[in-house]
């Protein structure tokens, strides 16, 4: 009788790795821009903390001397500037107030109206341009620009009455001598205005008024030395 051989049961191998699923394109894709935004963020912050507040700080502070030094500049064309008007203009205001009622008694002719408006014609000639400057020269130099125009429609009065009836000329005198004291008014507040920043600018007081009668309006001058302060 043969041998029989007895069949065991089969071990169970150890199971096969299974593979990897693949990550969905997307979460790739949102790791990268995750990993990038990050990168970028530290970069700036460490960027921040190297120069970024220091270098803004110094660059305001280079803006803003630069302004002030063009401030300083401006203050002083403007001082220039209202010194020469109040040498040319004084003449052309003396002339009017000996025409303007009731002080006044001389009676312009158109000669003497004519030589008024090439003075207050060029004067307005030379506020035209207006160069950039902070808030306090603009205000100056706005002042001075609107009184020397003031001035201007005074001239056209006093011409207006030089060629008008004896009614009415007397009229347009009277109206042509108020112009004038509102020019002088004008004036004064821009003189003071360019006092004080005068001051502020380091050249001290400066005193640009233009002459003008004690029941003028205007403002008058302080009686602190000029270049003081």
């Amino acid at each position: 009788m043969g041998r029989t051989t007895s069949v065991g049961r089969a071990r169970p191998g150890k199971p096969l790795p299974r593979a990897a699923a693949p990550r969905p394109p997307w979460k790739s894709a949102t790791a990268l821009v995750t990993t990038f935004a990050l990168g970028f963020a530290v970069a700036f912050v460490t960027g921040s903390w190297t120069s970024g507040p220091d270098a803004t700080e110094r660059r305001i502070a280079e803006l803003t001397q630069a302004e002030a030094q063009r401030d300083v500049e401006q203050v002083g064309t403007l001082i220039d500037l209202a010194k020469g008007g109040r040498e040319r203009l004084t003449p052309v205001l003396q002339a009017m107030a000996g025409a303007s009622p009731p002080q006044g008694t001389a009676t312009p002719t158109i000669e003497d109206v004519r030589g008024w408006r090439e003075v207050v014609s060029a004067e307005v000639q030379r506020y035209a341009e207006t160069p950039s400057a902070g808030n306090g020269v603009n205000v100056a130099r706005t002042g001075m620009r609107t009184a020397v125009e003031q001035l201007a429609a005074a001239v056209d009065g006093f011409a207006a009455a030089v060629t008008a009836p004896a009614p009415l000329a007397a009229d347009l005198l009277t109206l042509a001598g108020a112009q004038r004291a509102l020019a002088l008014r004008t004036w004064s507040v821009a003189a003071l205005q360019l006092d004080v920043i005068s001051i502020d600018a380091g050249k001290g007081h400066v005193h640009v008024y233009l002459p003008s009668g004690p029941d003028s309006g205007a403002i008058p001058a302080d009686t602190a030395p000029e270049g003081s302060g």
